[in-house]
């Protein structure tokens, strides 16, 4: 997902809707088939979309993913996560809703936003005060997903009550995935990632708090983890990304297989 709202999908050709296009406006329509979760674009964006969203991918012959069956529900402490009011974040235009459950997905995002080489959290609170801005003038009240990582790795809450609400094992709802946001926590991964992979301190920052989230809503990575590409017709998370969320999946369940064995 854009940083400002914007979806980039594929067209009914296979190609890509160009980002000048999006950005600027009027061409969403031009074959954006959003909630549809058919495979569609050329082979390689299938392939992407098939591997990352294969829900048992990468787990293990004979073992049980590590929050199955009867396995215990831990509550962990969470990792450094920068709360709304730290970066600025405006007041919200309207109260979210909350649901008492928990989610059934955990989507991870790409901004679509320039690959910088600023790793500060300085730009980090930027980027989320953008995020913010560009969300409301969408209509959407506020930061459309919960969290944001920085390709620093820095961690920040995005909507508004995300983090006490996860901290309770309750869902903020948010506006981040077309026909799915009650049942997902979204995570925005600043940058681009269709050719090129993001920087580590971004991926082990995902890994923390995908294990985090897991443990608080007792979910299975192996199945909740997805990308946005497997509910709508983008190129979200990246082609590039994409294809390695089944290591990504593996790494989450370690972390959570570890805390629950202390």
């Amino acid at each position: 997902m854009n940083y400002d709202g914007r979806h980039r999908a594929n067209d009914s050709t296979g190609g890509a809707v160009p980002r000048r296009a999006l950005l600027l406006g009027g061409l969403l329509a031009a074959g954006a088939a959003f909630g549809v979760q058919e495979m569609r674009g050329s082979p390689p964006e299938r392939t992407a979309q098939r591997a990352a969203s294969s829900s048992q991918a990468g787990v293990p012959d004979g073992r049980r993913s590590p929050t199955s069956g009867n396995a215990r529900k831990t509550s962990a402490k969470s990792p450094l996560i920068h709360p709304t009011k730290e970066w600025g974040a405006g007041k919200p235009e309207r109260t979210a809703a909350v649901r008492r459950r928990p989610p059934k997905y955990i989507v991870v995002h790409h901004t679509f936003t320039d690959n910088v080489d600023d790793y500060s959290l300085a730009r980090a609170q930027r980027l989320a005060r953008a995020i913010q801005n560009a969300h409301k003038g969408r209509g959407w009240g506020d930061t459309g997903q919960h969290f944001t990582i920085s390709r620093g790795g820095h961690i920040l809450e995005g909507r508004t009550g995300s983090l006490q609400a996860a901290q309770r094992g309750e869902m903020v709802v948010g506006t981040h995935v077309r026909g799915a946001n009650a049942d997902t926590v979204g995570i925005e991964c600043e940058g681009t990632y269709n050719t090129v992979l993001p920087p580590q301190r971004l991926r082990d920052s995902l890994v923390k708090v995908c294990a985090w989230l897991c443990e608080q809503y007792d979910l299975d990575p192996y199945e909740a983890i997805v990308p946005h590409m497997k509910f709508n017709d983008t190129d979200c998370c990246g082609y590039k990304f994409a294809p390695t969320l089944p290591s990504l999946r593996r790494d989450v369940a370690k972390v959570v297989s570890s805390r629950m064995l202390r």
